[in-house]
């Protein structure tokens, strides 16, 4: 039987280039598409590492690198090619960009927006570390909205961020590891959960984000939450932005989303107690941070799921 494919990656890098060279080989290779590159401090070592990810309708970038600046003048643009749109996430560093006359600052948390089909200018002061997701305008303007409201806007890294931060972290640390259709599941779910900040203008459109993309959104945000009590499927609808019915629709061909939510809850105790390095932590206090409101609720719910009860399972392996 045949594995399904995973997605085209490369990873490029410096660490093999002689010191002296490596910005010249990162300007010529990894920096080559985008116009003038030069260099903020002349002085010291130049490092860069860059993950590059995709297909032919959208590309994903991962890159830390020593910082750079770069302008993209008029006659760096392709205007041939299709538009593609960038949306940056930004871990580490202190950067700027400006395009149509919109400048910003870039810093920890920030979500940046830029056109590949316009001029811009854009770098950073520091070392940065940044996620960026390249999709074309036409896919763009129908989850998000007009190009031109969003081109050369930075929004503020800002805990109401946290959901959409989480989110493309999750994507970018696990697509090189995907199938097509599992990055676009992926990519879906980041572009709906970017029409739900609370600061980007407000034109977003109304695209109906799919049942597989709920599902795979939901879980991460459960995973996240686990510990918890109060999680339920009240707060995953409002931090996904979509309505109950569509919640309990798409996790219609499971047990529902209150089982999934159990089910992570109790896999979670179960890898914990099966671990030797969690030996020293009490079964209660297991059950607690994995988000059980009381121990003789954790122990019937284990029971009735692994067939033994907790301490069963950690004096079996002992």
């Amino acid at each position: 039987m045949s594995r399904l494919a995973i997605v085209p990656s490369v990873v490029e890098t410096t660490d093999h280039v002689e010191s002296k060279w490596a910005f010249d080989f990162w300007r010529s290779t990894a920096l080559a598409p985008f116009g003038d590159v030069s260099r903020v401090q002349p002085r010291g070592p130049f490092r860069a590492r860059r993950l590059g990810v995709g297909t032919a309708d959208w590309a994903l970038t991962h890159t830390v690198s020593s910082p750079v600046s770069l302008k993209v003048g008029s006659r760096h643009v392709d205007r041939s090619a299709p538009e593609m749109v960038v949306i940056g996430l930004a871990l580490e560093g202190i950067g700027y960009q400006e395009q149509l006359d919109r400048g910003a600052r870039i810093a920890t948390g920030g979500i940046s927006f830029l056109s590949r089909g316009r001029p811009l200018l854009a770098g950073t002061q520091t070392d940065y570390e940044e996620i960026r997701l390249a999709v074309p305008r036409r896919t763009f303007e129908a989850w998000i909205g007009d190009v031109d409201r969003f081109a050369g806007l930075c929004i503020a890294g800002e805990p109401a961020n946290a959901a959409f931060e989480a989110c493309f972290r999750s994507f970018a640390r696990s697509v090189a590891w995907m199938t097509e259709g599992e990055a676009q599941v992926a990519v879906e779910g980041v572009l709906h959960m970017l029409r739900g900040l609370p600061r980007a203008p407000a034109d977003r459109s109304t695209v109906p984000v799919s049942h597989a993309a709920v599902v795979s959104l939901a879980r991460a945000h459960i995973e996240r939450r686990l510990h918890d009590p109060a999680l339920g499927p009240d707060e995953i609808q409002a931090v996904l932005g979509v309505s109950r019915a569509h919640l309990y629709r798409a996790f219609s061909e499971t047990d529902g989303i209150a089982a999934a939510i159990r089910e992570a809850r109790l896999a979670l105790a179960h890898h914990r107690l099966a671990a030797s390095r969690y030996d020293g932590l009490k079964i209660a206090t297991i059950a607690y941070a994995c988000g059980f409101g009381d121990v003789p609720t954790f122990n019937r719910a284990f029971r009735r799921r692994f067939g033994l009860a907790p301490g069963d399972l950690r004096a079996g392996r002992s």
